[in-house]
């Protein structure tokens, strides 16, 4: 299978990549290029001709802005990518017969009665949390497609983009990390994400699959964990409430997902943050 990575660049996308090899003819695009093809998603015709000329039998879509602070103060700038190019991919899928795999987030609920299973309906608190619901819609459309809603992705991350990896910097930089006590979610290993995403382009797979991991857990409780296992000053964690973070966006303090389905469905186990973490200083570069 042709397996088209957009957004190959980014944190999850290198993930995917990874777990692709080997087993599919993959390849990859970047809006900054970063040694790949560059690709504005956004941009229908160039997106369009380089699409038909590639001829992809599935396409990953990881690819978007996704911080919440920058998308709630820059909400048309960032619906461009995450909504348009959304778009625009789907109506490629649709009219050209290919599966398309789209990553969605919890923040389409409201974070007050979480961990959601996929039938909850989504009511979305903040900018990005709309723009991935609106998303979503167009993806919904099509008749070859799933969808994968995961909650605070953590892995190695060149850019520090992800809660664990900005941490663990840090900590071992001796800074001191605030990390909120009142944001619950279901940490979600990249490892796992991409795993399950390879299973997900199987064609009998179709609709909304929760990829995340089995703990319900907060941000402060996550840095408590990493210290352990990193071995870093647990003292530098500075506990907080939401409030004190001066955050542009709402976040819900009942985030997360249920797994049970995609668990059942795919037969994929996912580590809890222990397992996770470990996993991660077993394989630090």
């Amino acid at each position: 299978m042709r397996v088209l990575v957009i957004g190959a660049s980014g944190f999850i996308g290198n993930y995917l990549l990874d777990s692709l090899k080997g087993k599919h003819e993959v390849f990859g695009t970047s809006a900054h290029g970063n040694n790949f093809e560059i690709l504005d998603i956004a941009e229908l015709g160039k997106a369009s001709k380089f699409l038909n000329k590639t001829s992809p039998d599935a396409i990953l879509l990881p690819a978007g802005i996704t911080s919440l602070d920058y998308i709630e103060k820059h909400p048309t700038e960032t619906a461009r990518v995450n909504v348009l190019g959304t778009e625009n991919i789907a109506e490629y899928c649709k009219a050209n017969g290919c599966r398309l795999v789209f990553f969605s987030s919890d923040s389409v609920f409201d974070g007050t009665k979480g961990p959601y299973s996929e039938n909850y309906k989504p009511n979305p608190i903040n900018a990005y949390g709309k723009q991935k619901l609106e998303a979503e819609n167009f993806v919904k459309k099509l008749d070859d497609f799933a969808v994968i809603r995961t909650s605070s992705v953590y892995g190695w991350d060149k850019k520090k983009l992800n809660f664990v990896s900005r941490l663990i910097e840090s900590l071992r930089n001796n800074k001191e990390f605030k990390a909120p006590v009142d944001q619950l979610y279901t940490p979600t290993y990249a490892v796992d994400l991409a795993k399950a995403a390879l299973r997900l382009l199987d064609k009998k797979y179709k609709g909304i699959y929760n990829a995340a991991g089995p703990d319900f857990i907060s941000r402060f409780e996550i840095a408590l964990k990493a210290c352990g296992i990193f071995s870093l000053d647990r003292k530098l964690v500075v506990p907080v409430r939401s409030s004190e973070l001066n955050q542009s966006a709402d976040r819900g303090k009942r985030n997360g997902l249920l797994n049970k389905k995609i668990v059942k469905e795919l037969g994929i186990k996912f580590y809890n943050i222990e397992e996770g973490l470990k996993d991660m200083k077993r394989h630090e570069k």
